[in-house]
């Protein structure tokens, strides 16, 4: 499979499963965009596992396949899947890390167990883990390591907040989709758990946005989502569903214009 192949296949899926996201990657240098459509493929893989699997058993010997895909990349190797191929190439040119995949893998098998959060630290940790490390991810293909090491803590957190937020107001956004699936991620030492979450993502947009003076233009694509995540919260709050349409572009690439988020 060559590159225009699988590079159409990750692009795909990503327009069709992660648009805003995909929306956010395009405002990068196009030397960087072919490494976050890959990482957000990657993504999409390992999140629609639950739905696309009959019993926990045959998600994990999903989730383990990708494990030993992810070391085997990293020792250099080659795998004929064209979201593996994408990795490849990132790995290879954008120096990512290796543990920040294991951490993501390893988070993602809660979405297998069935269980909803015991609190709320537990579903930001697992904010965290999971979106947080793809983000961190996306910065390190965007040059994070390049970056003045003083630099490089203060974008993380920001970076981590704004997945955090992103991940949250997500979850808030798809709670009755994951109860016809039989899965909650509502924490279960919350009397009002929707209330909490909706709480819990503000605060991390406000965490993310109070560290924008640290952030460099360059890491806009992987903070883009914190304004989106802002907008989906505001709608949510207000009853409705993801706001749409052309006001929602207009704030989206007025941001982009002005290099903030």
């Amino acid at each position: 499979m060559n590159k225009n192949q699988w590079l159409s296949v990750c692009h795909d899926m990503v327009h069709r499963l992660d648009r805003d996201r995909l929306m956010c990657a395009m405002v990068a240098p196009p030397d960087k965009r072919d490494a976050l459509v890959a990482l957000l493929a990657f993504n999409l893989e390992i999140a629609t596992i639950p739905e696309l699997v009959s019993e926990p058993l045959l998600g994990e010997i999903r989730l383990q396949w990708w494990r030993e895909t992810v070391a085997r990349l990293f020792d250099g190797n080659s795998v004929d899947h064209p979201v593996a191929l994408g990795l490849a190439e990132a790995i290879e040119k954008k120096d990512l890390s290796k543990p920040l995949f294991d951490g993501y893998l390893d988070a993602r098998a809660f979405d297998l167990k069935g269980e909803a959060p015991a609190s709320m630290m537990v579903l930001e940790k697992y904010a965290e883990d999971t979106a947080g490390s793809l983000h961190t991810l996306m910065a390190e293909a965007l040059g994070l390591a390049n970056m003045a090491p003083d630099q490089q803590p203060p974008i993380g957190k920001a970076v981590r907040h704004g997945a955090v937020a992103w991940a949250l107001t997500g979850l808030l956004a798809t709670v009755d989709f994951h109860a016809r699936g039989g899965r909650s991620y509502l924490p279960t030492d919350q009397e009002d758990a929707e209330e909490a979450l909706a709480q819990a993502a503000g605060r991390h947009i406000s965490e993310a946005r109070s560290a924008r003076g640290h952030v460099p233009k360059s890491m806009l694509p992987v903070m883009l989502p914190v304004t989106l995540a802002e907008q989906n919260l505001k709608q949510l709050l207000r009853g409705g569903t993801h706001q749409k349409g052309m006001g929602r572009l207009f704030g989206f690439y007025r941001k982009v214009l002005s290099g903030k988020y």
